[in-house]
């Protein structure tokens, strides 16, 4: 049997069908007004290592993006760090909250890493001071992220090798 012969026999089956047939039958509920289940959020802040892996001279290494409590007390003397861990939680979307794990700060007295300084002294971003009269941004990546620029140099052997006409083939993806 086609599947079209199927679906006449069925709709013909359907047409015959009378009110006492449906006598005694409890009909489906209704399905709940909640759409799709979203992804569970974690209850609990937590630090995670970025996947984001960078060739330096050979050696595979994690991408490393600034912190951004490091960012906000950066002063003459004490510099700003980089880091490979964010919170999840505090990330929206692909725009993460880089945050250190290691012990770099005494903040109010108290030598704290810059997660606990962002959860527990700033309030997961809700309550910078405004001593500090800095906002915090959470930028995404760039379009080239992962691609390495060509140095200097290079450029320059390209430029040179390109002009006494002899590697034309090069010069195509110089920029």
């Amino acid at each position: 049997m086609k599947r079209s012969e199927w679906f006449t026999v069925l709709q013909n089956q359907l047409l015959q069908l009378k009110a006492e047939d449906f006598a005694g039958v409890e009909a489906t509920p209704p399905p709940s007004r909640r759409k799709r289940r979203r992804t569970p959020v974690r209850l609990a802040h937590a630090l995670e290592q970025s996947e984001d892996w960078v060739t330096v001279t050979g050696v595979q290494k994690r991408r490393q993006r600034s912190c951004k409590v490091c960012a906000l007390l950066r002063t003459e003397k004490k510099k700003s760090f980089a880091t490979t861990f964010f919170c999840e939680r505090c990330s929206i979307d692909n725009a993460k909250c880089w945050l250190c794990n290691k012990i770099r700060r005494d903040y109010n007295g108290v030598a704290k890493t810059c997660f606990e300084i962002w959860h527990d002294d700033f309030g997961a971003g809700q309550d910078i001071p405004a001593s500090l009269g800095k906002r915090v941004v959470l930028r995404r990546p760039g379009k080239n992220a992962g691609k390495r620029k060509k140095t200097r140099r290079e450029l320059q052997l390209a430029r040179e090798g390109g002009s006494d006409g002899g590697g034309s083939d090069s010069d195509s993806n110089d920029e």
